[in-house]
C-alpha cells in the first residue's frame, strides 16, 4: 500500500520552496544596486575581482585619547605656603614650633577666652590692611592676649606699645579712654608698624626682632652682623630674650598651621553710641552678659561710668538689640565723693541735699569720724558737683607693683610718665629725694597705673 505524504509534511515542502524564492529575489535585487556602483562580483565570467578596502583614518590624538578608557587622575589642591613660614627652614620652622608649644601650650584655654572677646576686630584689621593674618599670634607673645597687661618696662595693651611709641604712631588717649589699650586703635597702629618694619628689614624674622628690640638697636647690630634667613634663627645678631621672641612667633604660626593649636570662633560685635550719663556696671548687669564682660570687650574704658559727652562701646552682635532696649535704665545710681580737708558728714550731706541718715546708708563702713581722701558714695542728683568723681573701669590693674631697672636718659618725671604714676610717688615709694640722681642700671620699685597712660 503505497504511503501517504503526511498533509504537514507538504506545508514544509512548499514553505521551504517560498524561502528560496524569496531569497533569490533578494540577491537579485542586490545585484542590481550593486551594478550602479562598484562592482563586488564580475559576473561576465564569475571569476572574482579584488577590491582594495581602505582603512578608516585614525582619530586625531587627543580625540583618541579621550575615546579610549583613562584611568581616573586625582587632583590634589596644593597647600597654600605661609609667606613668613617660608622664609625659614623645615627645621627652623620645627624647632621654634616645638619652643612655642612648651612655652604656651599650657596656658592655651586662658589665651583662647581671651582672645574671643577682640580677635575678630583685630582679623578685620589684617583684612582691611592687607597682612598677614599669621599675625595675630603676636598678642599672645606680647600680652598673652591681656589688654590690660603692662610690662615692667611700661608698655602696655595687646601689643604691648611702649608710651613714645604710641605717640609716634599717633595712638591717643584721655580721660575717657586709653589708646593703646583700645583695641581698634592698638591694633591698626601696631600692624602698620609691623608693614613698615618688614618693608624696611625685607623679611619677617627682622621685622619681628625690630618690633621687640627696636629698629635703630637692630640695625646698629646688623650693620656689624649682616644675616639673612638661610642664616637660622640661632645666628640672629639679637639679645636672646628677642631671639625667643622671635622663635614664639614663628612656632604659634606653625602650630596654627599645623592645627595642634587653634582659636575658638571669636564673637562678632557691633558697635553702640552711648548717651550719657551711663553706668557700664549697671548696664552689664541689666544685660545676660557676664560680670565685666563689657570691660572685656572695651578694654580702653578708663572709667565704669560716664557722665557726660557720648562714648562708643562693641557689645556682642547677638545681644546688640537686648542692650539697645536697656540703655534708658542704665543711668548711675551713685557717684563718688572725695573727702577734703574739713569736711564733715553734715557738710557733705547738706552739699548734696540729702540727710546724714541717706549718706551713712549708702556708706555703712564708715563710722563717726572721715579723713581726707576718703571716697564716699552720693546720690547722682548733683551730677555737676566739682567734688565727684566717677567709678573707675573694674579691671584696671591700678598700682601694680614692678621692679624697673633705669635706663640711659630716664628721669623720675619720664618714668612717671611712663607708668601713669608721678614723680613725687616713686620717689617717696623708694626712699629718695625728688631731686637725688638716678644712674643707668640702679633699680626702682614703681606702683604702675594703667589708667591714663
Amino acid at each position: 500500500m503505497a504511503q501517504r505524504t503526511p498533509h504537514y509534511a507538504c506545508h514544509g515542502y512548499r514553505g521551504i520552496t517560498l524561502s528560496l524564492l524569496l531569497l533569490l529575489s533578494s540577491c537579485a535585487s542586490l545585484n542590481k544596486t550593486a551594478s550602479t556602483s562598484t562592482p563586488i562580483m564580475d559576473h561576465s565570467d564569475e571569476s572574482p575581482v579584488t577590491v582594495e578596502i581602505q582603512p578608516m583614518p585614525s582619530a586625531p590624538p587627543i580625540i583618541a585619547q579621550l575615546a579610549a578608557p583613562q584611568t581616573p587622575t586625582t587632583f590634589t589642591a596644593a597647600m597654600p605656603i605661609n609667606p613668613i613660614l617660608a622664609e625659614l627652614s623645615t627645621t627652623e620652622v620645627e624647632h621654634s614650633e616645638a619652643l612655642a608649644k612648651a612655652r604656651y601650650q599650657r596656658g592655651w584655654e586662658t589665651i583662647s577666652i581671651r582672645s574671643s572677646f577682640v580677635r575678630q576686630r583685630i582679623i578685620d584689621t589684617l583684612t582691611k590692611l592687607h597682612a598677614p593674618l599669621s599675625l595675630q599670634v603676636i598678642p599672645v607673645v606680647e600680652s598673652t592676649y591681656n589688654p590690660y597687661a603692662i610690662s615692667y618696662a611700661g608698655a602696655s595693651g595687646l601689643w604691648q606699645l611702649m608710651p613714645q611709641t604710641a605717640q609716634y604712631l599717633g595712638v591717643r588717649s584721655n580721660n575717657k579712654t586709653n589708646g593703646r589699650r583700645s583695641i581698634e586703635q592698638s591694633s591698626a597702629a601696631a600692624i602698620s608698624y609691623l608693614q613698615q618694619l618688614h618693608k624696611q628689614f625685607s623679611n619677617w624674622s627682622l621685622a619681628f626682632a625690630a618690633y621687640n628690640l627696636g629698629p635703630y638697636a637692630l640695625k646698629k647690630r646688623l650693620a656689624k652682623q649682616p644675616w639673612q634667613p638661610s642664616d637660622g634663627l640661632e645666628s640672629l645678631p639679637i639679645p636672646t630674650a628677642t631671639r625667643r621672641y622671635v622663635q614664639h612667633i614663628i612656632g604659634l604660626i606653625a602650630l596654627l598651621e599645623h592645627h595642634q593649636l587653634s582659636f575658638p570662633e571669636p564673637v562678632q560685635t557691633r558697635q553702640i553710641e552711648l548717651n550719657t550719663p551711663i553706668d557700664m556696671h549697671r548696664l552689664n548687669t541689666l544685660s545676660s552678659l557676664q560680670e565685666n564682660d563689657l570691660f572685656r570687650y572695651n578694654p580702653s574704658l578708663n572709667q565704669a561710668q560716664y557722665l557726660n559727652s557720648s562714648i562708643s562701646i562693641h557689645v556682642p552682635a547677638l545681644q546688640y538689640d537686648q542692650l539697645i532696649e536697656q540703655v534708658q535704665q542704665a543711668a548711675p545710681q551713685y557717684l563718688l565723693y572725695r573727702v577734703k580737708q574739713g569736711d564733715s558728714l553734715w557738710r557733705i550731706a547738706h552739699k548734696h541735699h540729702i540727710t546724714v541718715t541717706v549718706l551713712k546708708e549708702l556708706n555703712q563702713h564708715i563710722g563717726k569720724f572721715i579723713h581726707a581722701n576718703l571716697q564716699l558714695k552720693i546720690p547722682t542728683s548733683n551730677l555737676a558737683s566739682h567734688r565727684a568723681i566717677t567709678l573707675a573701669n573694674p579691671l584696671l590693674s591700678n598700682n601694680q607693683r614692678l621692679r624697673y631697672t633705669i635706663r640711659s636718659g630716664d628721669s623720675l618725671w619720664r618714668i612717671a610718665q611712663r607708668f601713669g604714676t608721678t614723680a613725687k610717688d616713686i620717689a617717696r615709694y623708694n626712699g629718695l629725694s625728688a631731686k637725688k640722681l638716678i644712674r643707668p642700671g640702679d633699680t626702682l620699685w614703681v606702683l604702675a597705673s594703667n589708667q591714663n597712660h
